[in-house]
């Protein structure tokens, strides 16, 4: 019986040690006073995770431009879709009332899950970055695996994880 338990014991500890819950690193300009942002744009081609990130950020209160809308904007402008990010870009988005631009990039696995992502929030006013977010998935053991399937979020719950992070920098609660 004590070394059924001590086995039991090893293997947990073995399981535990061998997985990780996702991680996130977030950065914001300390120097930068926080700015609240109620209506912001998603940048074209941020993808599924930018456009996943906009529902959650849509569900938590913010009005979303989506891409589409952004680049319509941008376009009317005269202005290419590739200078959403420019200073005219941010001039012409922040007369049609968006505070801010979120851009994502993220990189998936070969089941569609997000691997890692890297998220940032810039102030159609400054220019300036409001927060940097980058987000790394879980894993545990072997790809496939009961344990790494535990461990891993899916495509809403990093969205839900990563928005509720962004939610704390452009409400001002940092």
């Amino acid at each position: 019986m004590q070394r059924q338990r001590f086995l039991i014991l090893l293997l947990g500890a073995v399981l535990l040690t061998g997985c990780a819950s996702s991680k996130m690193s977030v950065t914001t300009n300390p120097q930068m006073p926080a700015q609240t942002v109620s209506r912001l744009a998603i940048a074209p081609g941020s993808g599924v995770l930018g456009e996943a990130i906009a529902v959650e950020l849509f569900n938590s209160g913010i009005t979303v431009v989506d891409a589409n809308e952004a680049s319509t904007i941008i376009g009317r402008a005269g202005l290419r879709e590739f200078e959403l990010t420019s200073s005219q870009g941010y001039s012409v988005l922040r007369e049609a009332g968006i505070e801010a631009v979120l851009a994502a990039k993220s990189v998936d696995a070969a089941d569609g899950t997000p691997e890692s992502a890297s998220v940032r929030i810039t102030s159609t006013s400054s220019g300036e970055v409001l927060a940097g977010i980058t987000w790394q998935n879980g894993w545990g053991g072997q790809r496939g695996s009961i344990a790494d399937r535990t461990m891993r979020k899916n495509l809403s719950d990093a969205a839900r994880e990563i928005s509720g992070e962004i939610m704390k920098r452009i409400r001002g609660t940092r």
